[in-house]
């Protein structure tokens, strides 16, 4: 893997803890989503085509000429089908790569074999963790989220029943982690970073207990959830 932001095969932004922590006005209904509000979701028209998730950290947009030379990259957002509960799957970085210990959606750069988004997104998730394929029913796409490193990355969804053997990659891989997907759609999991003295720019983070989620990783969390609230209220 090569090291550094920009040039990595990953994606993920160095997690950073500002100055001053507040609770953001960001606060789309609280959601208990279930299978059927998914699969609801990506059959509707909006879930068909969704829109571009915005970058909704406090910071410079991405420059238009980094948006047209972008590179194609995905990940999984793996929905792990629990009795009791839906459980999303992350993974937390090594510490011998860039950005040690980032807790981030499993996936990587599109490779010019991958004949799809999806494609991409499952081998990348089958290199890491040892993710069978054919174990996982996609359910649809987000919308390409741009990075500042210049990557145009796509989100896809997808749904797998538990038990799983998985192993995790130990050139790429910490830590296998489940988070409950009720913690992604609660609007108080979210805070946000402001840097003092200088508030003009402010970064989000979603924590649930030790998990912390910042960067890409985060704003890709957060469109999920507005795009499942139906949430059309301006973030500020």
């Amino acid at each position: 893997m090569l090291s550094g932001f920009a040039r990595s095969r990953k994606f993920a932004a160095p997690s950073y803890r500002g100055d001053l922590k507040t609770q953001p006005a960001f606060k789309p209904p609280d959601l208990d989503p279930n299978l059927p509000l998914l699969e609801a979701y990506f059959a509707s028209e909006v879930g068909r085509a969704p829109e571009g998730i915005r970058n909704y950290h406090h910071e410079d947009p991405v420059a238009a000429v980094v948006r047209e030379s972008a590179t194609p990259a995905s990940v999984l957002v793996l929905i792990v089908e629990h009795p009791d509960a839906l459980r999303v799957l992350l993974t937390r970085r090594h510490a011998d790569i860039s950005y040690p210990g980032q807790i981030c959606f499993p996936g990587g750069r599109a490779d010019p074999g991958d004949a799809s988004v999806e494609a991409t997104a499952l081998r990348e998730a089958h290199e890491e963790i040892d993710l069978d394929p054919s174990l996982v029913r996609i359910l649809g796409r987000l919308g390409d989220y741009y990075t500042q490193s210049g990557f145009r990355v796509t989100p896809v969804v997808g749904v797998v029943e538990p038990p799983l053997a998985l192993t995790a990659n130990p050139r790429e891989v910490a830590e296998i982690l489940e988070v409950p997907l009720k913690a992604l759609t609660r609007a108080a999991s979210y805070q946000i970073w402001r840097r003092v003295p200088e508030r003009s720019q402010a970064f989000y983070a979603m924590e649930h207990g030790d998990v912390r989620l910042t960067g890409p990783t985060v704003c890709i969390a957060m469109g999920f959830y507005e795009a499942l609230a139906g949430a059309s209220s301006p973030v500020p």
